[in-house]
C-alpha cells in the first residue's frame, strides 16, 4: 500500500513566523502543561497569520501545530538543552558566543545533541523570551 499522502507542503515567510509566535504568545495562557494548544487555536492562528502568506498554499491547523510542536519548540528546547549545560554560555544577544577553538568543539560537540542550535553559533534568537513564556517549567527537558 502507498504511504498517505500529506498534502501540499507548507511555505514559511519571516512574516508568517513572526505572527504565529506573537500570536500564540498573546494566547499563552491557553497553552497545556506541555506548551502546546487545542485544535481550535491552531486554527484561530492559521487564519490570524493567512494575510502574511506570500507563497505555497494558505496554513491549515495541522500547518499551524506542526510549525509549532515540530519546529518552534524543538528550537527552544535545543536552546534550552544547551544552555542548561554546565559551563555553555547562552545570552539572547550572542547567542553561544563561540570564541575560540576550544568553544568551537565545544560548540560542535553540542550540535550533535542539540541540533536546533547551530545557527546561534553568534547570534541570539529573536523569539527566545517569547517562546519561554509561553513553554511553563521551561527547564531541563530529559529524554525519560
Amino acid at each position: 500500500m502507498p504511504p498517505k499522502s500529506s498534502g501540499p507542503k507548507a511555505s514559511w515567510n519571516p512574516a508568517e513566523v513572526d505572527a504565529l509566535i506573537k500570536y500564540l504568545h498573546c494566547h499563552r495562557f491557553e497553552a497545556g502543561d506541555n506548551g502546546n494548544f487545542k485544535s481550535n487555536l491552531y486554527t484561530s492562528a492559521a487564519v490570524h497569520i493567512s494575510e502574511f502568506l506570500t507563497e505555497g498554499p494558505p496554513k491549515t491547523r495541522d500547518m499551524v501545530k506542526n510549525k509549532w510542536v515540530s519546529h518552534i519548540r524543538r528550537i527552544y528546547h535545543d536552546i534550552e538543552g544547551y544552555r542548561l549545560k554546565s559551563g555553555r554560555h547562552w545570552d539572547n544577544t550572542r547567542g553561544a558566543g563561540v570564541q575560540g577553538t576550544f568553544d568551537e568543539q565545544v560548540f560542535d560537540d553540542c550540535v550533535k545533541t542539540f541540533p536546533q542550535i547551530r545557527p546561534f553559533k553568534q547570534s541570539g534568537w529573536q523569539y527566545y523570551n517569547l517562546v519561554a513564556d509561553i513553554i511553563p517549567n521551561s527547564g531541563a527537558h530529559g529524554t525519560n
